[in-house]
């Protein structure tokens, strides 16, 4: 029995029309599916990044503020701070910060040197995926450097 060739090319072209069988939706399923959940993922470190770098920047602006308010100090109330001691975190900020910052001062006497002064901020933090953080500030202050400057001209 002889079949046409066009009676061929006919029923290749009406498996081909048919659509996709289930395995090959099934495939694109999980690819899709894959590709969700990377986004997902991409996405939410994303934003712990972006806290994290939130956290940063104000840790770093509340140890700026306190510093500024040293360097404003004369040297007899800045000779007279406690060896070490907690400072709140400043009005200017939002009071919730108060319970997430921990923010230490420690003046260091330098041995020998009575009119050098040593000043550590600490600023201690936990984000909210658990991780604690530090941040550091120090400078050195001297009785006649330069943050006296500002009352001498007065």
């Amino acid at each position: 029995m002889r079949v046409n060739v066009s009676e061929n090319s006919a029923r290749r072209r009406s498996r081909s029309d048919a659509g996709a069988t289930l395995i090959e939706v099934i495939i694109a399923i999980l690819v899709l599916g894959a590709v969700v959940a990377t986004t997902i993922m991409a996405m939410r470190t994303g934003f712990s990044m972006i806290q994290l770098a939130r956290d940063n920047t104000m840790a770093s602006q509340i140890l700026q503020s306190e510093m500024e308010n040293l360097r404003l100090m004369r040297w007899q109330h800045l000779s007279q701070l406690e060896a070490e001691e907690e400072f709140q975190v400043g009005d200017d900020f939002d009071p919730s910060l108060a319970e997430r910052y921990r923010a230490t001062r420690r003046v260091i006497e330098i041995e020998g040197r009575d009119e050098i002064l040593e000043v550590e901020l600490v600023i201690e933090w936990t984000a909210l995926s658990g991780a604690e953080h530090r941040r550091v500030y120090r400078t050195t202050f001297t009785r006649y450097g330069l943050n006296d400057y500002y009352y001498r001209a007065l």
